[in-house]
């Protein structure tokens, strides 16, 4: 029997993966698989081997991992690679197979506008700025698909300018990206969480990244979007990348 098991990185807040428990429902109603779970690296609860367990009791011969992130950073490509080994080890008459993470996916771009739309409603683009707020990776290719969705944004709609900006580890930092929109004489800027968990980056640190630049601009407008969090959009996402799976085996 085929299944699917959404791997999330966890969180202290608890309800944080809730949206992975709906998107994994919602799998299993649209038919892409028999089985779907749910389950998290660190933190919360069930973790890997926990949620697989359930599975394979509920008679899954066919399990499919689906990475609940949005780049293949070091938790795809380290942490969560050993863990599903070591767990299909245990695991003889199971057969592994491995997606890849978001990525670049089309849909994306479209979460990202709808997210905006939803902060702003009609705004006049060409007036206003795009702030696509991410953590960032010391992997600079891992960084990539999230330029070649905010590229995707900006070639479906007029914004002045979009940018992406980062929490850590790369350049520019949220704050260094919003005050050079306001110096090119934007009045108006939507600030989107590229996060599709809710835990403290978006919960605490991005609040206070966004009330902090508008203590430095008060005569410019700007709107914090909601995160990127449970969508039917992210459907498409995980139906598309679950069609992209490869045995265990044959990973790396």
């Amino acid at each position: 029997m085929q299944a699917v098991l959404i791997i999330g990185h966890g969180s202290l807040f608890a309800g944080s993966g809730a949206t992975m428990l709906r998107l994994a429902a919602r799998l299993r109603e649209r038919g892409v698989t028999q089985l779907a779970g749910a389950g998290f690296l660190n933190y919360s609860q069930p973790d890997l081997a926990q949620a697989t367990a359930r599975l394979v009791e509920q008679g899954a011969t066919e399990i499919s991992v689906l990475p609940y992130f949005l780049i293949d950073g070091y938790f795809v490509q380290v942490s969560l690679r050993q863990q599903v080994e070591q767990i299909a080890a245990n695991y003889p008459d199971v057969a592994f197979s491995m997606a890849p993470a978001f990525g670049e996916h089309p849909a994306l771009a479209q979460l990202v506008q709808k997210r905006a739309d939803q902060a702003w409603p009609k705004l006049d683009y060409a007036q206003a700025g795009l702030l696509v707020m991410v953590h960032g990776s010391p992997r600079p290719t891992s960084n990539a698909p999230i330029e070649a969705v905010a590229e995707r944004v900006r070639q479906a709609t007029p914004w002045a300018a979009v940018q992406v900006c980062f929490m850590d580890l790369n350049e520019p930092s949220i704050a260094d990206a919003l005050d050079r929109l306001v110096d090119q004489g934007l009045a108006q800027l939507v600030a989107v969480p590229y996060f599709i968990q809710f835990g403290s980056h978006v919960r605490e640190d991005l609040p206070e990244i966004i009330q902090a630049g508008r203590e430095r601009h008060a005569h410019t407008a700007i709107m914090l979007a909601q995160h990127l969090d449970y969508d039917e959009l992210l459907i498409d996402v995980l139906t598309d990348r679950a069609a992209e799976r490869r045995p265990i085996s044959n990973i790396g």
